[in-house]
């Protein structure tokens, strides 16, 4: 009987961003070879496997039983299977016996526990440490200087901190800066010295010639994060979430 073959998780490892007394420790991410596979991937290899099944007759089962399952959790109700245990369960913390429901504070969710088989199928793969993720340019927050908030206000004239990935700009190259795109697509940029151009950090100032409004920052930089390369190409790095400029 031939013997099965090991299965192997390859990880990337990349920053533990919380943890602050330690700035050198990691978490994993598993390297995944292909997209996420779904009900109809599922079919596919079902009917591989045996013949005799239609993929149209292992989809229907498939949609029917996620429809059951989850009717089964709006019940209230724990479902388990061969591989998870779902349980409901509803996060937050209740101030007294007597306290309501409250939508800002409590979530209604479900917790997810493998079952002893697929434990048992974890614990015989091996895992292969591939270094270090390369991490991709972006901006994963703002914050006004002349408030302290990061909800999205940028106050005119004052110092924004963008923080993020691969931020740094050549400040000698003009296609490169901070720029902030108003709402008909105008760009205004930043024309005042950086205080601060780093790859995870750059503060600059929003200029005083930008309206009032709705605008989204945009970073235009060739730095790569690989050395001393440099792209070819400008990169655009977009904040993803709205901000309003105000005097």
């Amino acid at each position: 009987m031939p013997t099965k073959k090991k299965s192997v998780w390859e990880v990337y490892l990349r920053p533990n961003t919380l943890t602050k007394d330690n700035d050198r420790d990691c978490i994993a991410d598993v390297y995944q070879h292909a997209e996420t596979q779904r009900n109809k991937d599922i079919a596919d290899i079902i009917v591989k496997e045996r013949t005799e099944f239609r993929p149209e007759t292992i989809m229907n089962i498939l949609t029917m039983r996620d429809k059951v399952v989850t009717q089964l959790l709006e019940e209230g109700l724990s479902v388990m299977d061969g591989v998870v245990q779902i349980t409901p369960r509803v996060s937050g913390v209740w101030e007294t016996e007597g306290a309501e429901y409250d939508e800002k504070i409590h979530k209604r969710t479900v917790d997810i526990v493998p079952t002893a088989d697929l434990r048992d199928v974890l614990d015989a793969i091996s895992v292969k440490v591939l270094g270090a993720k390369e991490t991709t340019a972006r901006i994963t927050s703002i914050t006004d200087t002349a408030t302290g908030l990061k909800d999205g206000t940028i106050t005119i004239g004052d110092d924004i901190i963008i923080e993020g990935d691969k931020l740094k700009v050549d400040e000698k190259d003009s296609s490169q800066g901070v720029f902030f795109i108003r709402a008909d697509g105008a760009m205004v940029k930043t024309t005042r010295r950086l205080s601060i151009n780093k790859p995870s950090q750059i503060i600059a100032r929003v200029p005083k010639n930008l309206p009032a409004g709705p605008v989204t920052v945009m970073i235009r930089t060739k730095y790569s994060g690989s050395g001393g390369k440099i792209l070819k190409e400008v990169r655009e790095i977009t904040y993803n979430y709205p901000c309003e400029a105000k005097v």
